[in-house]
């Protein structure tokens, strides 16, 4: 007898989960129903990280995903699109519920300037081209002479070895040196040099980073020492460390 009140109480069990089931399925039902609901539809485009990008410029590229509800924006598809850009570099997307995209963006800053086609090319660390200018100011980044590269596209990287080698230079040079340095220039018998606005030619020959931090370093010891002894030099050889070359002006 015990034995058939026990099966009783099995068959009864799974009828008591049936209305905790449809429950379950009801909240989620809702639940779902509430999220793909007007109140997430993208309304507002928050732009943050600019300095010499316009908002407009980046929100008419993401503008898009507006009334779009805020979950089926692909926020790696918006990125890229807005990585398009020639002067973004990178752009992170978050989810601001319920209705509000926030862009942070990196810009790409200019480290020198080229000439090209009678233009002036602004370009970036990693040998993007990412303007064009009609004049170069004083104000602006290094000029860099000496090469020809065959093409130049705005937004693109300029495939070009000799740049590479010109832009870690121009990265590596301290901010108190950079200040100082109008012109970087390559020519295929001394590798890079750098022209200072005082019009000491330095050479800097070829190498990686690390060895041209030890020729900037050396380069900064004789340059403090020459503003020590008030004395300018028109050349300077920085290319062996341990044996500087510096020619005296008259």
């Amino acid at each position: 007898m015990d034995e058939l009140d026990l099966s009783g109480e099995e068959k009864r069990a799974p009828s008591r989960l049936i209305p905790f089931a449809l429950i379950l399925l009801f909240l989620a039902g809702t639940s779902f129903g509430f999220l793909k609901s007007s109140f997430f539809l993208v309304e507002h485009i928050d732009v943050s990280g600019l300095t010499t990008i316009s908002c407009d410029e980046i929100t008419v590229l993401a503008d898009y995903v507006k009334d779009t509800n805020i979950f089926d924006v692909d926020l790696i598809m918006l990125a890229e699109r807005i990585e398009t850009h020639a002067r973004v570099d990178k752009v992170l997307v978050e989810r601001k519920l319920p209705s509000t995209l926030v862009l942070n963006v990196t810009e790409r800053a200019p480290v020198a300037v080229m000439p090209y086609s009678g233009y002036y090319v602004l370009v970036d660390a990693a040998g993007f081209a990412i303007a064009i200018a009609e004049s170069y100011g004083a104000k602006d980044p290094p000029l860099i002479t000496g090469i020809r590269p065959q093409q130049v596209l705005v937004g693109k990287r300029i495939q070009l070895q000799e740049l590479d080698s010109m832009l870690l230079v121009a990265t590596t040079l301290p901010p108190h040196l950079i200040k100082e340095v109008s012109e970087i220039n390559y020519a295929d018998a001394t590798g890079i040099s750098i022209y200072l606005q005082s019009g000491t030619w330095v050479t800097l020959g070829l190498g990686t980073q690390k060895e041209y931090l030890a020729r900037l370093d050396v380069l900064d010891s004789l340059l403090l020492r020459l503003d020590e002894e008030n004395r300018h030099a028109s050349y300077i050889d920085v290319r062996f460390p341990k044996r500087p070359v510096i020619k005296h002006s008259n």
